[in-house]
């Protein structure tokens, strides 16, 4: 891949900034401040989800709402050129393509842009892209050499993340729950068949039960057939006889019913008679008190024609009432309409009196709120006094620690100047330690290596063809598992085949070129004298890079405090006046109250006096309103005179009704007996002419029931009709039982049926265990392949590693005479000539250049990227040292672009391309 261009909006330092890349060494320089780390963390933010210790509000330009980063680059996957931008807001992630011109089809979540990042970035899928960066391809400032300097112990989880040892780890670890799946589908066959014996246990006592129930419906079929038969001949004469007595039955109850109405018919016509008797009596009566029946119905008509007038007439007194009613609350209305009328006259005069001091009032307000806003300013001022006296005294103290702090700072300048004096004796005494005991360990661990590697190697070939057939046999049988879950174990084996060849190769060339060393032992005191010496004053040494940052922060301090200084008297000249503006608001105060609100008291007069053109009206109404009501009640006093001998009236009327009441009554109590006499006559000659004929047809009954009786004989229709339901019983027990018995049948036939599907299910799970019992064996057998295979990829891994960082050490440094090897332990050791070196050993250039090698060689074996990035790769080097390390980093060529940060023009004199980064103002 190669990265062209990024840009960068509000992004950190940066407001709108763009920068176009080379390949080769791109050299990125400017003062400190300027931005220059910024670009490289834009990159990594986008291209591999790195954000380091940085939240997204750290990643916006101060005052910016958000920030935007776009980077072109060439995919390594088909050599086109896209753009990828993302934005701090919700927008995400966006793709584009210049050569169609058009947006890829991608969301903007990081779960479709990273897997597609991966491919075009060329690195495998699933990598951790932002610890790819972090580990290898852009390693953080100062920390270079950091990881390499650890013991064993630290160093193992760093370099086993990047190898992905833990891969494997965890491809043994997940194969775990496969092996369970085999046994679970082992034990739950197993079940299954204990199952189906359970269930066949009763299979026998079925089979008889089924032969006794096809005998039982069989007999009751025969039984039923003859019952039918018999009671179909007792049905017939049954029913002759039945005929028989239902006509006896019938006659007797005519026979009664005729005989109760006959007694009916009589009764009634007794009842007749009497009514007849006494309708007669109420017709005479009714003659006798006709006149005074009529005479009262009479005085009653007049009755109610009184009680109308007297209705009327209460009416006419109740409105007389209201008349004098409204006449006495209209004059008390008309009392207090007049009182008010006279408060308005009053209030009238008060408003003129204090119209003087209302303009007083108004004008002393005024001067109140001016002098309010004055001593509002004040207080602000006073805020702002106590503000810049605390940051006076903080400026104070802080110039105080600056200086503290460069005093100490230039002290230690004289110990950091022996360091270089010190690496040189450092160096010669750690050749003379570390060479016999280095060359001796590791040829003992690769002649170990080679023998175990060579005893194992045939029947590791054997076992892994095995497998692969076992594997693919199994995806065939089974649906549950997919072919891609069997893959990853299949490319393990493989690619562990294939590394424990070449690895035993390799190690039979580095034994046939490996050379005696040789090794003298002493100066072990002053090796470590020198080494305590150097920690301290490489600490002291960082420590001091801080002296230009302390001086800068000295300086602007002591700007600040000049600037507090002017501040502070500005804002106390203006708070001299502060006490004549507050007794001038206190004497203003003063006079407000003593006026006791005149201004008040107007506005109330003059909201009353808004009414009086309301009271005056109301006035007026009213009087008309007493005119009208004093009319009209001398019209209804000349209307009572009409009703003044209503009660006389009434009173006769009442008399006269009294005096025949009487004689109304007995004519109401018989007026109704004697309209009925006509009708009751009526009804008795039709009562006598229907008992009669009721007589004739009890006669003729009595004597077809007398014939009917003698031909019947009662005792003979009894037993047969209990030898009918006898035989009827039966064949009705027969009927309801044989049913029962056939479902009984059916459901043991299709329980017998169940049991014969069981006996094939547990044969065929007899025959599946065996299958499945291979192929757990199998899994136990995958999984052991999983957890032996990862250290040796692991090794193969550091094997090419070594190899390339090897080549590459010799094309930093430019010389063919030395040997870089990697171990195991991710140690780095150094031979030149006849001499090796552990890595602490070395000189600070040559931890540089060996540190340098081995990260682009776990970039170059671990990732298609040929791109690498260096922050301020020379810090802490003098000028010779830094002059060294540019040109090495030039002379590598198997890398497609470089990108090297510096802060001086160390790199400018050794690149093509230099990118010069200003601070935005």
């Amino acid at each position: 891949m190669q990265i062209l261009s990024v840009a960068l909006t509000n992004f950190k330092t940066h407001k709108e900034k763009e920068f176009h890349f080379q390949p080769g060494t791109n050299a990125i320089c400017g003062e400190n401040g300027a931005g220059k780390t910024s670009i490289l963390e834009a990159i990594a933010w986008v291209l591999f989800n790195y954000q380091g210790n940085y939240k997204k509000e750290d990643l916006i330009r101060n005052g910016a709402s958000s920030a935007q980063v776009r980077v072109a680059f060439i995919s390594s996957r088909d050599s086109r050129t896209y753009e990828v931008q993302r934005s701090t807001t919700a927008q995400g992630y966006t793709i584009y393509d210049p050569q169609l011109a058009e947006k890829l089809p991608y969301t903007r979540t990081k779960d479709e842009v990273l897997p597609w990042l991966r491919q075009n970035l060329g690195v495998a899928a699933g990598t951790d892209l932002g610890q790819l960066f972090a580990n290898t391809i852009g390693v953080p400032q100062g920390t270079f050499t950091a990881d390499f300097l650890l013991s064993p112990e630290k160093r193992k989880p760093i370099f086993d993340t990047i190898l992905k040892v833990e891969e494997y780890r965890e491809a043994f670890k997940q194969s775990n729950a496969l092996r369970k799946f085999a046994e679970a589908q082992v034990q739950r066959l197993k079940d299954l068949v204990e199952q189906y014996e359970e269930a066949l246990q009763s299979w026998d006592e079925l089979n008889n039960r089924q032969a006794q129930l096809q005998t039982e419906i069989k007999q009751g079929d025969e039984n039923l057939e003859r019952l039918e038969q018999q009671g179909q001949t007792l049905d017939k004469r049954r029913q002759g006889m039945a005929q028989q007595a239902q006509q006896l039955q019938t006659l007797d109850s005519e026979l009664k019913t005729l005989s109760s109405q006959l007694e009916a018919q009589e009764k009634s016509k007794e009842r007749l008679d009497s009514a007849i008797a006494q309708a007669q009596s109420a017709v005479g009566i009714c003659k006798t008190h006709k006149v005074a029946y009529e005479t009262f119905l009479a005085a009653e008509e007049q009755i109610k024609d009184l009680n109308k007038q007297q209705q009327a007439r209460q009416k006419i007194l109740k409105q007389q009432q209201d008349c004098q009613q409204s006449l006495a609350k209209s004059q008390a209305d008309l009392s207090r309409l007049e009182a008010k009328l006279e408060q308005f006259s009053n209030a009238d005069k008060a408003l003129s009196a204090i119209a003087a001091d209302v303009e007083t009032q108004t004008k002393l307000e005024t001067e109140r709120t001016g002098l309010q806003k004055q001593i509002q300013v004040f207080s602000n001022l006073r805020f702002q006094q106590k503000n810049l006296t605390r940051q006076s005294q903080t400026i104070a103290k802080e110039i105080q620690t600056v200086e503290e702090k460069l005093q100490q700072l230039s002290q230690l300048k004289t110990t950091c100047e022996q360091i270089p004096e010190w690496e040189q004796q450092q160096n010669r005494i750690q050749e003379q330690l570390s060479r016999l005991e280095a060359a001796q360990q590791f040829e003992q661990e690769l002649n170990v290596l080679l023998d175990s590697g060579k005893a194992r190697q045939d029947e590791y070939r054997e076992q892994v063809v095995a497998a692969l057939s076992t594997l693919d046999g199994w995806v065939a049988q089974f649906a549950e598992l997919k072919k891609d879950a069997i893959a990853p174990v299949k490319e393990v084996l493989f690619q562990g085949g294939l590394i424990s060849k070449a690895l035993l190769t390799n190690i039979t060339a580095i034994l046939n070129d490996l050379t005696e060393q040789t090794n003298k032992q002493q100066l072990q005191k002053q090796h470590q004298t020198l080494q305590k010496n150097l920690k301290q004053a490489y600490a002291q040494q960082a420590e001091l890079t801080q002296q230009p940052a302390q001086k800068t922060k000295q300086t602007q301090l002591l700007a600040q405090q000049q600037e507090n200084k002017k501040d502070l008297a500005a804002v106390n000249q203006q708070l001299t006046n502060e006490i004549k503006t507050t007794e001038s608001l206190e004497q203003i105060e003063r006079q407000l109250k003593a006026l006791d609100n005149p201004k008040g008291k107007q506005q109330l007069l003059q909201k009353n006096l808004q009414q009086k053109e309301t009271v005056q009206k109301q006035h007026r109404t009213l009087e008309k309103s007493r005119a009208a009501d004093q009319s009209k009640l001398e019209t209804l006093s000349e209307q009572l005179k009409r009703f003044e001998r209503l009660e006389r009236q009434l009173q006769a009327q009442q008399q006269l009704k009294q005096t025949h009441q009487a004689g109304y009554l007995l004519h109401i109590q018989n007026q109704q007996s004697a309209q009925q006499l006509d009708r009751l006559k009526a009804e008795q000659d039709a009562t006598t002419q229907e008992l009669k004929i009721k007589q004739t047809q009890q006669s003729t009954l009595t004597k077809q029931l007398t014939s009917l009786t003698k031909a019947f004989d009662p005792d003979a229709f009894t037993l047969l009709e209990k030898q009918f339901s006898d035989v009827k019983s039966q064949a009705d027990r027969l009927r309801g039982s044989l049913p029962q018995l056939r479902e009984r049948h059916i459901d043991l036939t299709r329980q017998i049926d169940t049991l014969k599907a069981t006996a094939e299910k547990r044969d065929k799970a007899a025959a599946e265990i065996k299958q499945r019992e291979r192929i757990k064996r199998f899994i136990n057998y995958a999984r052991k392949v999983y957890k032996e295979a990862g250290p040796r990829i692991t090794e193969r891994y550091v094997y090419n590693i070594s190899r390339e960082a090897d080549r590459l050490f010799r094309e930093l440094l430019g010389r063919a005479n030395v040997a870089l090897t990697w171990s195991a332990d991710y140690e780095i050791t150094v031979q030149e000539g006849a001499h090796t070196r552990r890595f602490i050993n070395l000189s600070g250039g040559e931890q540089m250049c060996a540190a340098l090698a081995v990260r682009l060689a776990l970039l170059k074996v671990l990732a298609d990227i040929d791109v690498a990035f260096f922050d301020e790769p020379t810090t802490n080097m003098d000028r010779p040292r830094r002059a060294g390390l540019a040109e090495a980093i030039a002379r590598i060529k198997s890398f497609r672009q470089l990108f090297v940060i510096s802060h001086d023009d160390t790199f400018e004199q050794v690149t093509e391309t230099v990118i010069t980064v200003e601070r935005d103002t």
